[in-house]
């Protein structure tokens, strides 16, 4: 009882997502507690002799943008909400008299989703388009109070949409999006006469071991009063640059800067300076440059800024790729940051254990995927040695959007947002344009060339993007190009990377993603597919691959389990949508066979043994138990009277002669009639669970179904997958709701014409006319180990679709009969009344999903669709 309780709840929970998307009206706030940022870490925020910052954090006000603020609930910040909806945000802060007059001051946002329009004392200054990229406004000090309260309030707007968002509606893997000011707020204070910009570029030669450092500074001059003091119209100012190795044995000092600065003017300066014989950065030694830049007016110090600066080459050539000068393979694991409920908001300890895990194991490269990057993430790959590698997180897109000006302009300015939150961090060695791309789509091709030139005249960062198949096309500014494998080994697809290593260049094919989902736990060895021993067989593998052949690198995917806003059937069903692909639990435990054998191999450390173990079958006993009742039943039904057995032959042979019968009130047996239609719901309820526990790890299967847009739908299909038995109750539930449905529809078809149909005469005729579906139950007990073995799959799912053609033949027949009409009325409005029902679903999705170009992709993607 408390069984049927549980999944009756849980499938009227999946029919209220169904219909309305979430539950109506709710949002859960989540708050990650005991959140703290790493304020000691002064060069991250820039805090120095002259600037400080002002957190807000905290408390904030926040209640629903239609309702007012009668509503206004307390939240503390940065936090997420579990939902869509359109919200204001509102924090108070005091500035002194002498602090505004003597300062300026910089809003400086590390990250909210989605879009929202950002205000002072009910003053717009800035419009956030979307994105969950840090970015910065500076405060004009006239909408600024002092020894008064400013009102910072954030009027926030968090929805999806599969066409116009980044990331998009339909993603495939990624980690949880939540709404909210999920990242850290505060304000920057500097000096009204600052080095507003400092931009550090190096060059490191290899071959002549020797760096060049460019310094690209602007200074800006803000204010009248400069130390409590009225300042002149023009300043005489001194700008002065220090530059420590490493190991502190080195201090170079540039040649003083002096210049004059007029009142609200700025100026640009570039200083350049060669360093021999540098310190490189590497992931074996991740030793940074410090540069010190002080602004000077005379005697008295203005303005300090401190940054660090790793001093190292990249380079990608056709033939290898080379660092520091040498050949070198990238050893890289996928990190989508992300911590269990709280999606990605994730305190400061927790990204740097999960660096130090990371590091730990051996990687010298991590992908930050399918997210934007924290900021403080990027400043502990420099400090761990890790290069980073970043990217748009967007990914299997519609051929129509990316031809859309609007999405390709939306995805430059997300890009320059990049540029303009990461520049300065040293660790960063490449920018990655999204995933699962086509080359044979045109408007790919020039989206990806596009993003490319961009990166190329803004950046000397390396621009990679990952494809979603092996028909990759050579791009022009596309450096790096990324293969994504899910449960396959390289070795498969040898052909096929020699192919496009000697189309494209060695030095510019890698794994971008290889990924192995887990469903069945442990078991006793790898032979077992889906299990963390077959898990930790594939790293291995893929490891091996990379060393013994010209590969330039990988990206194990990922480094923790993440959840997802939709469930996927590869990773088995789970409430929380737990993606099981990581080398670690979300725990972050190192108990995981998979994260001992890679960090084995990588740490060249002790050998840790993979069991082979024997092959268990994964059939479900229930398949049979199942069938071998239902042929018990249809044998009793059989023998239960020769009645049945001449009322079942005619309906077979001369089913015009049965349906008229039917019409007429002859005697017809409502018992067998009813034990027939209790069969054929079980018997349809057990073919279509064979069929779902078959495709329960088939990805194209699940990207077709992703493709819709809908989180419940995928939810209940992976319920149903992965639950055979509750499979075949609720579609037997099904198989009746179904068979009512149709009855009453004849019923209400019944209406148009003058014969009088009786409802009894309806019963009969819907449920003899499925009578076929009864020669399936000695199919329904093999159907999924004949599947499996993959040799009769296209003639069993002809069969399937020739005897559902049957049974719709029998059923329009039965119709036309009972009606006493003609034959051709009922097949024309038949058919249409089934295709009008089958548009109007997919019209449906298509408005509110794009649902039919999401479609559309996947079957390209996979070579179903030229």
């Amino acid at each position: 009882m408390l069984f049927f309780r549980h999944n009756f709840l849980l499938f009227l929970t999946y029919l209220i997502l169904f219909f309305y998307g979430t539950v109506p009206g709710q949002v859960i706030f989540r708050e990650f507690p005991d959140y703290q940022p790493n304020l000691n870490d002064h060069n991250f925020f820039d805090i120095t002799e002259t600037r400080n910052i002002i957190m807000l954090n905290g408390e904030w006000s926040v209640f629903p943008a239609s309702d007012g603020d009668e509503n206004k609930v307390t939240i503390n910040v940065p936090s997420i909400f579990e939902g869509e909806g359109e919200f204001i945000f509102e924090r108070k802060f005091k500035l002194s008299e002498i602090d505004l007059f003597t300062n300026s001051f910089d809003l400086i946002f590390f990250g909210l989703n989605y879009r929202a329009d950002i205000s002072i004392n009910d003053i717009i200054i800035y419009r956030h388009t979307g994105g969950e990229f840090p970015f910065k406004i500076e405060l004009s000090k006239d909408i600024l109070l002092s020894e008064s309260v400013n009102v910072l309030s954030v009027h926030l707007f968090y929805k999806l949409d599969s066409k116009n968002t980044i990331p998009l509606k339909q993603r495939f893997l990624y980690s949880n999006n939540r709404g909210g000011i999920f990242r850290d707020v505060y304000i920057h204070k500097k000096p009204s006469v600052n080095i507003s910009s400092l931009n550090l570029i190096s060059d490191y030669d290899a071959d002549a071991d020797k760096a060049t450092l460019d310094l690209r500074t602007i200074v800006i001059n803000q204010g009248k009063l400069l130390n409590g003091e009225l300042q002149d119209e023009s300043l005489s100012l001194t700008l002065k640059t220090k530059i420590t190795s490493p190991d502190t044995a080195e201090i170079i000092e540039l040649s003083d800067y002096s210049f004059q600065l007029d009142r609200n003017k700025e100026l640009a300066i570039e200083q350049s300076r060669e360093i021999r014989n540098p310190i490189v950065w590497s992931s074996e030694s991740p030793q940074s440059y410090y540069v010190r830049m002080e602004l000077w007016k005379e005697d008295l110090l203005i303005d300090v800024i401190n940054r660090s600066v790793a001093i190292y080459s990249f380079q990608v050539l056709d033939n290898a790729l080379l660092f520091n000068g040498k050949n070198f393979k990238l050893d890289g694991v996928v990190y989508i940051p992300e911590f269990e409920s709280y999606g990605g908001l994730i305190n400061y300890k927790q990204f740097e254990d999960d660096i130090r895990l990371i590091k730990n194991a051996g990687f010298n490269a991590v992908r930050i995927a399918k997210t934007v990057p924290h900021p403080y993430c990027l400043s502990l790959c420099e400090k761990y040695g890790l290069l980073a590698f970043i990217e748009l997180p967007i990914g299997m897109i519609p051929e129509k959007i990316t031809q859309d000006q609007n999405f390709v302009v939306r995805c430059r300015n997300f890009l320059t947002s990049y540029f303009n939150s990461f520049e300065k961090y040293s660790a960063v060695a490449g920018v990655g344009l999204g995933s699962s791309y086509l080359t044979s789509i045109d408007s790919h091709r020039s989206l990806l060339i596009n993003l490319g030139e961009l990166i190329k005249d803004n950046t000397n960062w390396v621009s990679y993007a990952s494809f979603g198949n092996l028909n990759i096309k050579a791009l022009e500014n596309i450096d790096l190009y990324g293969l994504e494998l899910i449960n396959n080994i390289p070795e498969n697809i040898q052909d096929d990377i020699v192919s496009l290593q000697n189309a494209i260049g060695q030095g510019r094919i890698f794994i971008s993603e290889a990924s192995y989902a887990v469903n069945r736990g442990n078991s006793d060895g790898y032979v077992n597919k889906y299990t963390y021993e077959a898990q930790a067989k594939y790293f291995a593998d893929l490891i091996d691959y990379s060393r013994m052949n010209p590969l330039v690198g990988y990206f194990i995917n990922s480094i923790t389990d993440i959840r997802g806003d939709y469930s996927s059937l590869l990773s088995g069903y789970s409430e929380e949508n737990i993606y099981n692909i990581g080398m670690v639990d979300e725990s972050r435990s190192t108990n995981r066979l998979g994260y001992k054998v890679v960090s084995s191999k990588l740490n060249n450390t002790e050998k840790v043994t993979i069991p082979i173990g024997s092959v268990k079958d994964d059939a479900p006993m229930i398949f049979i138990l199942i069938g071998l009742a239902l042929a018990l039943l249809m044998g009793v039904l059989v023998n239960s009277g020769r009645k049945f057995r001449e009322d079942a032959s005619r309906a077979l042979l001369r089913p015009f002669n049965f349906y008229s019968d039917v019409r007429d009130q002859r005697i017809m047996s409502a018992y067998h009639t009813t034990f027939l239609a209790f069969i054929i719901v079980i018997v349809q309820a057990l073919i279509i669970s064979n069929i779902l526990y078959y495709f329960k790890t088939n990805i194209v299967f699940e990207k077709l179904l992703l493709s819709l847009g809908s989180p419940a739908i995928l939810s209940v299909v992976n319920y149903l997958c992965w639950h055979p038995f509750n499979a075949i109750v609720w579609l037997s539930v099904i198989g009746i709701l179904a068979f009512l449905i149709t009855a009453l529809l004849i019923r209400v078809g019944s209406l148009f014409i003058r014969t009088r149909i009786y409802l009894s005469s309806i019963y009969f005729a819907v449920v003899w006319a499925f009578l076929p579906m009864v020669f399936l139950i000695p199919l329904g007990i093999v159907l999924y180990r004949v599947l499996v073995a993959d040799i009769l799959n296209v003639y069993v799912f002809l069969s399937l679709f020739v005897l559902g053609g049957w049974v719709l033949y029998r059923l329009f027949k039965g119709v036309y009969v009972i009606y006493d009409s003609s034959s051709g009325g009922v097949y024309f409005y038949g058919i249409l009344l089934i295709l009008f029902i089958a548009s109007g679903i997919l019209l449906y999705f298509e408005i509110n999903n794009y649902a039919i170009q999401y479609l559309f992709f996947t079957l390209k993607q996979y070579g179903i669709l030229g």
